[in-house]
């Protein structure tokens, strides 16, 4: 099984530290780039209303089934954990690292840009 991490490249980064590009390819690269960003923002904004809810309903059959029992309780507050720690981590490694590379690369090597083309 491999978990699929959005990541800059090792030859991206280089490029980016070595001022590979004329300001006018940063622009547009930058571009690219945070139209992708914000179509996972808005991929994950689905998921985090979607998959919480699923859960609270899952949580509600199984109180009708079980009756409000502190097992049921703890049961429903451990999922809820469970999936708000899985959500924080798809967010890392589908938006946050990624951009906090990228950033950081035009921070280092573009220091008249600074934070001016940050994802």
């Amino acid at each position: 099984m491999h978990i699929y991490i959005n990541r800059l490249s090792a030859r991206e980064r280089v490029q980016l530290l070595e001022r590979r590009f004329t300001h006018e390819e940063l622009a547009e690269l930058h571009a690219a780039l945070l139209r992708g960003q914000q179509a996972r923002r808005r991929t994950l904004r689905i998921l985090a209303v979607a998959v919480p809810l699923g859960c609270l309903a899952l949580i509600g059959l199984m109180v009708a089934r079980a009756g409000l029992t502190p097992a049921v309780l703890i049961a429903g507050v451990a999922v809820l954990l469970m999936v708000a720690l899985v959500l924080a981590a798809v967010w890392f490694a589908s938006i946050g690292l990624y951009a906090r590379q990228f950033n950081d690369a035009i921070d280092e090597g573009y220091p008249e840009l600074l934070g001016r083309l940050h994802l």
